[in-house]
């Protein structure tokens, strides 16, 4: 007989951050924000590697794809020591 293995919830979570690795994301966001000749080549940076996300009908969305390009449109990009987090 093979026995069921059992996984904990918490394993199908997103990892989340320690204090120390958001501080060292927050000093190298600013180095970039700081170093970058614009806005764009900032996002370019940031936005690297990142796959569109597909909402789905739960959410009460039309199951549309919310990707990067979207990001060009928000021109209020707020500066990371501002940030609330």
């Amino acid at each position: 007989m093979l026995g069921v293995e059992r996984q904990s919830s918490i394993e199908n979570e997103p990892r989340t951050l320690n204090n120390d690795q958001i501080d060292f994301a927050r000093e190298a966001a600013l180095y970039v924000v700081n170093t970058s000749s614009s806005i764009q080549e900032a996002l370019t940076i940031f936005t690297q590697g990142l796959e569109p996300v597909v909402r789905s009908d739960e959410d009460g969305g039309d199951s549309e794809s919310v990707g990067v390009g979207n990001m060009e449109d928000h021109h209020n990009i707020r500066d990371t020591v501002s940030a609330p987090f």
